[in-house]
């Protein structure tokens, strides 16, 4: 049985597994990151690293607006990353999701950290980082 991290972006909940999960920060302070993709919101300070964060609703080719005040840092063979979330309106079927499960009743998208990985590879090495 898989352990989840469920969390929303909107009005829509998607989930992480839990091994894949080091731990939810709150109310960090994101500094910018000059010359990253656009999908990177900027970078926090965490436990002495800097871990960049990730606009979830930017990665799913949707508007991003002010970054939610909770942050999922993941574990990472090359190093921490944070998730940020922003708001979506509507579910609709998501690259980026490679499950749809049923949990306490509401149908949740498990993030495939793989694909968002091969992802950040690609735009790093466009931008020459």
């Amino acid at each position: 049985m898989k352990q989840l991290l469920p969390f929303t972006i909107g009005y829509e909940t998607y989930a992480l597994e839990l091994v894949e999960v080091q731990e939810v920060v709150e109310n960090q302070k994101i500094y910018p990151f000059p010359g990253s993709p656009t999908i990177v919101a900027g970078a926090i300070s965490f436990h002495g690293r800097i871990v960049p964060v990730i606009d979830l609703a930017l990665l799913l080719d949707l508007p991003s607006g002010a970054l939610g005040q909770r942050l999922i840092v993941l574990v990472n063979q090359r190093g921490p990353v944070a998730l940020g979330v922003d708001q979506v309106q509507n579910y609709t079927e998501r690259s980026y999701i490679n499950d749809i499960i049923n949990w306490r009743g509401k149908m949740v998208g498990l993030f495939d950290l793989e694909q968002l990985q091969l992802k950040l590879e690609s735009l790093c090495a466009q931008v020459g980082g």
